[in-house]
């Protein structure tokens, strides 16, 4: 596959801060930054995503495009990924049950913008698409749980879990 995401086994903090009210700020307050790194894979080159940083930095896309692709059988989207460890533009189609990716790399972990940039795109269909995030989210929920935070407190938690939900199916490194 040209695109799978490892989601690893990351500890969590196992403290409640009282001052988070979105779900970036208690993604990045429930894992510290020294743990395992969920590894996207892009045309067969790792690139490391920290929860801390990246993931929660990008949690809002990733729901937003998910939804997307879950409830609308075609559409076009561009996310510009901000964090300074996966600088990337992505300019994302989809219809019947293929999306395709390409993909502009600014930064990454390591510098391997380059070499992202001679492979830009994938193509693969939604389903193993949309699959592939499955376990990340699992991680987030986990580590969200493990420090108290609940859909009383953050409201986009609901969306989260929601979406965790909806999906059927694990990523293809966690199917039995």
């Amino acid at each position: 596959m040209d695109f799978y995401i490892q989601a690893s086994n990351p500890v969590f903090f196992k403290e409640f801060i009282s001052g988070d009210e979105c779900l970036s700020d208690a993604i990045e307050s429930s894992f510290p930054l020294f743990t395992e790194n969920a590894i996207l894979m892009w045309n067969h080159i790792a690139i490391p995503l920290s929860y801390k940083y990246d993931i929660s930095y990008m949690i809002d896309d990733i729901l937003t495009l998910l939804n997307s692709l879950s409830t609308k059988q075609d559409g076009e989207m561009v996310i510009h990924w901000l964090p300074d460890t996966f600088r990337s533009d992505w300019e994302i189609q989809w219809s019947e049950q293929v999306i395709k990716i390409s993909s502009r790399w600014e930064c990454t972990v390591g510098h391997l913008e380059s070499i992202l940039n001679m492979n830009p795109e994938i193509s693969m269909t939604v389903d193993d698409f949309v699959q592939e995030w499955k376990k990340v989210l699992g991680v987030i929920i986990e580590g969200l749980k493990t420090c108290g935070y609940s859909e009383l407190v953050i409201a986009d938690m609901k969306k989260l879990i929601s979406m965790y939900s909806k999906i059927t199916d694990n990523g293809v490194l966690y199917r039995n």
